[in-house]
């Protein structure tokens, strides 16, 4: 049998009934049902074909409902944004890689007033996530300060 949701859950034990009948369940008191009340009951997961109850049951809703934690470079990121970068390491290397591939056109000079607007889609940081994309060279600053460029991987 699959997890009921918690939505069939809670609109099962929205009516008053229910809840009194699903209260002796777990009490181990006769229910004292009818077999459609029961049946509801059963339906919504939270009795057993035994009429007993399921000490895990919300648990396993819980579990069921639960976000996945985000892997990668995706784990860096809140509602689109980025709070901060990785101290060092690999993880570092890889969001900087993975924005300026995402961020930045490649093969295009950028003035730093357009890699400010790009950047800030995703920091509130740019200076930081720039100087960290030039000093991890993903991306080049021409010596004049006029312009910036992605790094082709060739």
């Amino acid at each position: 049998m699959t997890t009921p949701s918690w939505q069939k859950i809670f609109s099962t034990l929205a009516g008053a009934r229910a809840r009194e009948l699903y209260a002796r369940a777990v009490l181990h008191q006769p229910l004292e049902a009818t077999s459609k009340e029961v049946q509801r009951l059963l339906d919504a997961g939270l009795l057993t074909q035994d009429q007993s109850v399921d000490e895990q049951l919300f648990k396993k809703v819980l579990a069921a409902a639960a976000p996945g934690t985000p892997k990668g470079v995706d784990r860096f990121f809140h509602e689109g944004r980025i709070d901060g970068l990785p101290r060092t390491g690999q993880d570092r290397a890889d969001l900087l890689a993975h924005l300026a591939e995402r961020l930045l056109p490649a093969d295009e000079e950028l003035g730093e007033p357009e890699i400010n607007r790009l950047l800030a889609t995703v920091t509130r940081d740019i200076p930081t996530l720039r100087r960290a994309l030039v000093d991890h060279g993903y991306v080049e600053r021409y010596p004049d300060g006029t312009g910036y460029r992605r790094v082709s991987e060739d």
